[in-house]
């Protein structure tokens, strides 16, 4: 079974916010939408746009195609808490100056 982008995306969402213990209250306030729009998006009840995908992303530093990418890829990518460094460095950067 091949699950759509966006239930990928919603499994995502809610397996990120219980690896954080972010509310939906507390997710909303970050990403700028209320706990109910959280609720609606989260339920699937309606979508998530593009420029939420990319706040989500923004506020877990990562790039929005990790979070496409799925619960298990996204949890790796996970900056927790917001402003640390990244866990792991991109393919092909090696930290060194030219």
């Amino acid at each position: 079974m091949v699950l759509s982008t966006l239930e990928t995306l919603r499994l995502t969402v809610a397996a990120i916010r219980q690896r954080t213990g972010e509310s939906q209250r507390e997710l909303g306030a970050a990403v700028g939408l209320t706990q109910d729009k959280v609720s609606r998006r989260q339920s699937g009840a309606q979508p998530w746009s593009l420029d939420e995908v990319d706040a989500l992303a923004r506020h877990w530093g990562m790039g929005p195609l990790d979070l496409l990418a799925g619960p298990t890829h996204a949890a790796q990518c996970l900056c927790w808490p917001p402003g640390t460094a990244a866990s792991r460095q991109e393919p092909g950067v090696t930290g060194e100056s030219r």
